[in-house]
């Protein structure tokens, strides 16, 4: 199954199906869903971001410990 999958499966079964944001997930499991992509620091390096649409997030460098330095975006902008 794709991370956008995963999301979607999420999504629909959680009730969030049309709510917007994206569903955060670390390796195969979704960790949350936030309304709007931010806070990198918030998330350890490697956590990947779905929207709706299927674009993806990914956090990239900091620490476990200190959190990701950003979100670097998977798809074309």
């Amino acid at each position: 199954m794709t991370l956008f999958e995963r999301a979607r499966l999420w999504r629909e079964d959680n009730g969030y199906v049309g709510r917007g944001g994206v569903v955060v997930l670390f390796g195969d499991e979704v960790q949350s869903w936030v309304n709007t992509l931010r806070n990198p620091e918030h998330w350890q390096p490697g956590c990947v971001a779905v929207d709706e649409a299927g674009r993806m997030w990914t956090t990239i460098a900091g620490s476990e410990r200190d959190g990701a330095l950003m979100w670097l975006a998977d798809h074309e902008l």
